[in-house]
């Protein structure tokens, strides 16, 4: 009986528990409220004065309403967008009558019986403000700062719900996860599947309000009309749900209009991208949410809060000396690109944009025929298909072809980009694509290692030091330029390992001529040739592995991660241009080698006729042999006549230029005026 009566006490206890708990909860939700609305209050009658208005301007702001979407809204204080004077803009924004395929790519929304329905959370200050009673049933959607000044979404389901964050991120269209969502199904066979006579809806159904397209790339996109919000959240019916998303937009919106640096950018034609960041399996469940608005007028994307820029992030995009905003907004710009190709639907390709494309390509394709330092990010034959496409892509001119407005949208973020690392428009311009616009103080100067190695390496690692300074300019690669620059090694080392491979053969056979290797006693003779062998095996393995290694970065992205991890390190580019010499050097060095023991063995021996035969043929051979690097060297002496005779007088004092050589700078003077010399030749 004692139990009996313990277990009901236990169980009446936990009843009034549960409802003193629900009745508190609904109280502390009450009172939540009240003190925002004072506080909403008192915020209003500073904004608006003492004015007799005020009263009725702040009833009407704070009287919830439906808006035609089902979604509450909150009365705000209309607020003119239109300033005078203002010229008009082709744009490729979505236009809102899409039945009316004449209009251009920006249009005017018609007037909505509740557009002047709004919905306003206040300053970024203000406590948050519910956008609807709890009896609607509807989710509370409020937007304030966290204690670490980062925007979050806080909303309540219904009243006895707990309530939930959502942090809220300013994100760019890179950020836009869609080639990241990892979305894997189960590897199975398939099934029997039994398509019935009754079976003649193939759509999936949409939320009420959304309205779904396939990417051209294939995934599926999500596009509210009223709103204007783009998402690749699922929006189908029983996946994200419309209302808090819908709500979540509402009120970003409104927060901006209440933004006076940001007010005037928000018009009709504002469009609102929300990247959803939900748990795995369970699309109900929001962690975050990324957003940017567009500007299709200045064809940038803008945020409601701050972005920070990180130096390698795709705005920067590591590019230095980029502090000037009318030099970032090429970068904001290429984003704004690449919007339009994430979201292609719904537009009309106008012949304004068309035709500025199709200039820029015609220019660039002259700049590649014209000029070695074109700038273009395409060679010649990629621009003239190019061209070949626009003259298909001009029959989509004012209608609404996703395909069409997804390519140009591409080109032109492309070429934008390239007006960005290149500083377009900025005093330091760079006209070439071989020339830096940066000052490197004690950049040009060699080490002391490399100038000894370059001796030794028979100059070798100075000219794949300029190519490479040629090709890779201010951390930057130029997309035909280091195409070229590979498929010119490529050729390069595989003639190489085609000389090792003969010159390993001469080795060989000469070391199989009778009387060369001694019985007991290696002689000089087969000592070269060892050493000539050794030179040539190393040359064609060196070659062919890096020949190899090239196949890893042909294109311009993978090159650029290449040079960044080969050029990062102390030695820089002169590692690479040592390394990248070494099939040369050491296929010479075996010549070397080889004519060296060619040498001994016809010198040894006491015949004079023999002597006297082979001495001055060996002289002649040696002068014709260096004939090349004599007459390349010419052009550097600052003398006009008797070059031979002066070239001769000057042997005694060849070990101490070498000496100062490797001691001193490089005469930039001497090659400076061999390059004037040869571009008044080629003028």
């Amino acid at each position: 009986m004692a139990t009996f009566s313990s277990d009901i006490s236990r169980k009446f206890a936990r009843f009034v528990a549960l409802l003193l708990k629900s009745s508190l909860r609904r109280a502390c939700y009450t009172l939540r409220i009240f003190y925002a609305l004072l506080r909403r209050l008192g915020h209003m009658c500073i904004r608006l004065g003492h004015d007799t208005s005020s009263t009725r301007r702040l009833q009407e702001e704070l009287r919830p309403a439906i808006c035609s979407s089902g979604l509450p809204t909150i009365h705000t204080l209309p607020t003119d967008m239109n300033q005078p004077g203002d010229r008009p803009h082709i744009t490729l924004a979505v236009p809102v009558d899409i039945a009316s395929p004449q209009h251009p790519l920006y249009l005017t929304p018609p007037p909505h019986p509740n557009s002047r329905d709004d919905f306003s959370i206040g300053t970024i200050d203000d406590i948050p403000v519910s956008n609807t009673s709890f009896d609607s049933g509807l989710p509370q959607i409020f937007l304030e700062m966290n204690t670490t000044d980062e925007p979050q979404f806080i909303f309540s389901r219904h009243a006895a719900a707990p309530l939930e964050r959502i942090k809220l991120v300013p994100i760019i269209p890179t950020d836009v996860k869609r080639y990241d969502r990892n979305i894997k199904m189960k590897w199975a066979e398939p099934n029997c599947f039994v398509i019935t006579p009754k079976d003649n809806k193939y759509e999936e159904e949409v939320q009420c309000g959304w309205r779904d397209f396939v990417h051209p790339e294939g995934p599926r996109v999500y596009y509210h009309h009223e709103t204007r919000v783009f998402t690749d959240a699922d929006m189908r019916i029983g996946k994200v749900d419309s209302k808090m998303l819908l709500g979540m937009a509402k009120a970003l919106k409104a927060y901006a209009k209440n933004q006076s640096d940001v007010q005037a950018r928000i018009g009709d034609g504002t469009e609102l991208v929300l990247e959803l960041n939900t748990e795995k399996g369970r699309t109900n469940i929001i962690n975050s949410c990324g957003y940017y608005f567009v500007d299709h007028v200045k064809r940038v994307i803008f945020w409601a809060h701050s972005y920070t820029c990180e130096p390698h992030g795709e705005i920067l995009f590591n590019v230095k000396a980029a502090k000037r905003l009318s030099h970032i907004k090429y970068s904001l710009e290429s984003q704004y690109w690449y919007h339009c190709e994430l979201y292609p639907h719904n537009r009309y390709l106008s012949r304004q944009i068309f035709e500025e494309l199709r200039e820029i390509i015609v220019h660039a394709n002259a700049e590649t025929i014209t000029s070695d330092t074109s700038l273009a990010p395409f060679d010649g034959n990629e621009l003239a298909k190019m061209l070949d496409l626009m003259d298909r892509v001009e029959g989509s001119i004012n209608k609404m072809h996703a395909y069409s407005v997804c390519v140009v949208a591409r080109f032109m973020r492309l070429f934008t980009k390239v007006k960005y690392t290149n500083f377009c428009g900025q005093p330091g311009v760079r006209v070439d694509a071989d020339r830096s616009i940066y000052y490197k103080e004690g950049h040009e100067r060699e080490t002391l290692i490399f100038r000894l190695l370059n001796l030794i390496l028979w100059y070798g690692p100075r000219k794949h030091y300029k190519r490479v300074q040629r090709v890779w300019v201010d951390e930057i690669i130029n997309a035909p330029r280091w195409k070229d620059f590979i498929n010119q090694l490529d050729n390069e080392w595989l003639g190489f390992t085609l000389y090792s491979t003969v010159m390993l053969a001469v080795d060989v056979s000469f070391l199989a001529v009778p009387g060369i290797i001694g019985p007991s006693l290696q002689t000089s003779p087969v000592i070269a040739v060892y050493m000539s062998s050794l030179c040539s095996a190393g040359s064609l393995v060196v070659a062919v592995l890096l020949v190899d290694q090239s196949k890893d970065y042909q294109t311009a992205e993978d090159g650029a991660l290449y040079m960044s991890l080969m050029t990062n390190g102390i030695p820089g580019i002169e590692n690479l241009a040592l390394m990248h010499s070494l099939p040369y050097a050491l296929l010479v060095w075996a010549m070397v080698f080889f004519g060296l023991a060619l040498s001994i063995f016809i010198f040894d021996t006491d015949d004079v006729v023999t002597l006297a035969t082979m001495i001055p043929g060996w002289i002649i051979v040696l002068i014709l042999t260096l004939w090349p690097t004599i007459f390349t060297l010419w052009p550097t002496m600052n003398t006009r006549v008797g070059r031979l005779l002066n070239f001769a007088k000057s042997l005694p004092r060849q070990p101490e230029r070498v000496v100062q050589y490797l001691r001193g700078s490089r005469h930039p003077e001497l090659d400076q005026m061999s390059i004037d010399r040869t571009s008044d030749r080629v003028a």
